[in-house]
């Protein structure tokens, strides 16, 4: 049953790492996948959301850096190590057909961080405009197939990432409610003790 998922995996893989490939896909998806290369169009995005959002947009940005610091960190600190699975573009396991656009890396694959930060974050984005769901987690689909297209995930790494990022990206915002309707009951309860 593992070798099954395994060959499955591989062959989806090889699919939209290679079967699809073309030059168009070749040049956008590794400037996609490089986290250096949304620098500038980030700092624009953040200035203009927070200039009409105001408080709010401080508020998201916050949730949003704590949910990236949890998923990069679990991702990356224990999960990966934990499985210790090697990336399709290792030359220990080098997949026989693959495009391997940025090259070979030798750090483990599973889950992917990039996925788990984008969903994390499109997760946290989503609770406050709801209906802006598809931009939020096209966006973060678009960031979690680049990394299969240039050839350093599984399609399993990216899928793993993505449940990692949701349900992170719950747990912060969740955190975020409970703590906010806590000190709510409690500046009420200090009311109602006033004015007896």
């Amino acid at each position: 049953m593992i070798q099954f998922l395994f060959d499955l995996d591989k062959s989806i893989f090889l699919f939209f790492n290679a079967k699809i490939a073309n030059p168009v896909f070749d040049f956008i998806f590794p400037i996609i996948t490089e986290p250096d290369n949304w620098l500038i169009p980030a700092i624009l995005g953040l200035g203009v959301f927070i200039y009409f959002e105001k408080k709010q947009a401080l508020l998201i940005l916050f949730l949003g850096l704590i949910t990236f610091a949890l998923t990069d960190a679990i991702s990356y600190r224990i999960i990966k190590p934990l499985v210790g699975r090697l990336r399709p573009c290792n030359p220990e396991v080098l997949i026989r057909g693959g495009n391997f656009l940025m090259g070979y890396k030798s750090s483990f694959s599973f889950p992917s961080n990039h996925a788990a930060n984008m969903f994390g974050i499109a997760t946290v984005f989503y609770y406050f405009y709801k209906d802006k769901a598809i931009f939020f987690f096209g966006f973060a689909g678009i960031i979690g197939f680049s990394r299969i297209y240039v050839g350093v995930h599984y399609p399993s790494d990216v899928l793993g990432g993505t449940i990692l990022g949701l349900f992170l990206g719950s747990v912060v915002f969740s955190s975020y409610k409970l703590i906010k309707n806590f000190s709510y009951r409690i500046r009420q309860d200090k009311g109602e003790t006033a004015s007896t």
